[in-house]
């Protein structure tokens, strides 16, 4: 194995040590496969193989399992499952998850050589429409409309253009060892981005990665009654109440801010695997606070202007007792993961969700270099 390719399965290995801490694992399977496993291996033959020649191929199951953040139906139930693909050159691995029986998201890796394709490409547009065609044909949701943009854009340049409701970004970039073109289709209603479609490529035109959120989700109420202004009023006047605890008992509070340290953003958050639009607020403090705490998150309903979860946003690491609220943000909070109760985002979810994303993210940061292409 090459030293570029190395990198990129140090990685692999390394999200999957911790998918696999967190994760609840399901019964060993003795004998047959699993439906997931059945719907993985139909996606691959019908849906990749029109990129890879699956024939040329030993196939073989590496990992099964089930990461939840909270018990379903409320919190996320994602079935991963990681295949290798050898020949006698190459070698590849497959990643597919699958939730609420959709598959949405699959990666795919070299890890040694080249793949073997059943048809070569000489442009990015015939392997990103061949691909969204089958890919269409296989889940039945209709994805005309994103083929039709490609026909109203450079696909070899970085761009961003908006039809009707639906915005399409693409961006090439160096990944590693890698050249890498991204495509990214977002579901736009009052300029806030809901379910999207993203697609990467090897500059080979090889596919790489795809997440849909098209089946996952559905779209709530998408009005936006509070505005930014207000919500950052909202945020500051409940800090009046908010509190957390250290780990010797004692309470912090009374937090000072000037309003002109503070910052929102409107963007989306899950509920019950519903698409709603909040405010994400974020004040810096005037001063640092014990535990390192030099910020605060306010999340705010961007349609009530209730306030869903306040965060802290600290420098290192502490260690708050069990049944405290407040959250380390030296990693940042991602709304969508947010598991619910009957009225708003449980902390204990929103805890597990950073802790993953923090991790991937130094994964990223420490193995796997990222860089602009230049032009």
């Amino acid at each position: 194995m090459n030293k570029k390719h190395l990198m990129k399965k140090i990685a692999v290995l390394f999200a999957l040590l911790l998918v696999a801490s967190l994760a609840v694992f399901p019964a060993p399977v003795l004998a047959g496969q699993t439906i997931n496993q059945d719907k993985a291996m139909d996606f691959m033959k019908k849906v990749l193989h029109s990129n890879i020649d699956l024939s040329k191929y030993i196939i073989t199951l590496k990992v099964d399992t089930t990461l939840s953040d909270v018990p379903p139906p409320v919190g996320h139930n994602v079935e991963s499952l990681l295949y290798s693909l050898k020949s006698e050159n190459n070698e590849l691995s497959i990643m597919i998850n699958i939730e609420r029986g959709a598959i949405t998201m699959f990666s795919i890796d070299l890890l040694e050589g080249q793949a073997i394709t059943n048809k070569p490409y000489t442009n990015m547009y015939d392997a990103v429409t061949d691909f969204l065609k089958a890919y269409q044909a296989y889940t039945n949701i209709d994805s005309n409309n994103l083929i039709q943009m490609l026909n109203n854009v450079d696909l070899t340049k970085n761009s961003t253009i908006t039809q009707e409701s639906t915005k399409l970004t693409i961006n090439s970039y160096e990944f590693g060892p890698d050249y890498l073109t991204n495509f990214k289709w977002e579901h736009i209603i009052n300029d806030v981005a809901y379910t999207k479609v993203d697609i990467t490529f090897y500059d080979t035109y090889l596919l790489s990665s795809m997440m849909d959120t098209r089946k996952l989700y559905t779209i709530g109420d998408t009005s936006i009654n509070i505005s930014m202004d207000k919500a950052i009023d909202i945020a500051i006047e409940g800090l009046k109440s908010y509190s957390y605890e250290m780990p010797d008992g004692s309470i912090v509070t009374d937090f000072k801010v000037s309003k002109e340290n503070v910052f929102a953003t409107l963007t989306t958050a899950r509920f019950n695997y519903e698409l709603r639009p909040y405010w994400d607020v974020r004040m810096l403090l005037d001063e640092v606070y014990p535990g390192n705490v030099f910020g605060l998150s306010a999340f705010i309903w961007a349609n009530t202007g209730e306030i869903i979860e306040y965060g802290n946003m600290a420098t290192g690491g502490i260690s708050y007792p069990d049944g405290t609220n407040p959250t380390d943000s030296t990693s940042t909070p991602n709304a969508t993961d947010n598991a619910t109760s009957s009225n708003a985002p449980n902390s204990n979810t929103l805890i597990v969700g950073i802790a993953i994303v923090a991790v991937i993210a130094v994964v990223t940061a420490g193995i796997l270099v990222t860089k602009k292409k230049q032009k």
